[in-house]
């Protein structure tokens, strides 16, 4: 947990610079290059650690009140469904306002983390194979 609050502060601090998206006009929009695909890759990264930066205190919080022996990508969740899962169950530890603060962020982080995976599945898929032209016909009829 100690390295996980760590890692968190630490990609805090670099988003504290990072300009967070005016609504997500620019991250709706499919990459048409694998550039344009490392660039949404960065920017929806920079927004979920500018997230995270807003309400440090808040998430150093919930990190101190997470299950230790609960794996962070347990059965196959990605990191938001992890951040919802520990919010339920330390809500008790929350006023009203900061559980609904805390879902309502943890959801858009795992909003981000699910296209942030539709991104990397979309880069591990191979080419599709283009036929070969007939070398009889110059036009590939």
């Amino acid at each position: 947990i100690t390295l996980l609050l760590a890692l968190v502060l630490a990609a805090g601090t670099v988003a504290c610079g990072a300009k967070q998206a005016e609504g997500n006009e620019d991250t709706d929009k499919e990459p048409q290059t694998a550039e344009e695909a490392a660039a949404l890759y960065d920017e929806l990264m920079a927004q979920e650690n500018a997230i995270q930066a807003e309400n440090t205190e808040l998430w150093e919080k919930l990190f101190l009140s997470a299950d230790k022996g609960m794996a962070t990508m347990e059965n196959g969740k990605n990191y938001g469904e992890f951040l919802l899962s520990t919010i339920e169950a330390a809500k008790e530890q929350f006023t009203d306002e900061e559980y609904e603060l805390l879902k309502e962020k943890a959801t858009e982080i795992k909003n981000i983390e699910d296209r942030l995976a539709a991104l990397e599945e979309k880069a591990n898929q191979p080419e599709p194979i283009k036929p070969f032209k007939s070398y009889l016909d110059k036009e590939g009829r």
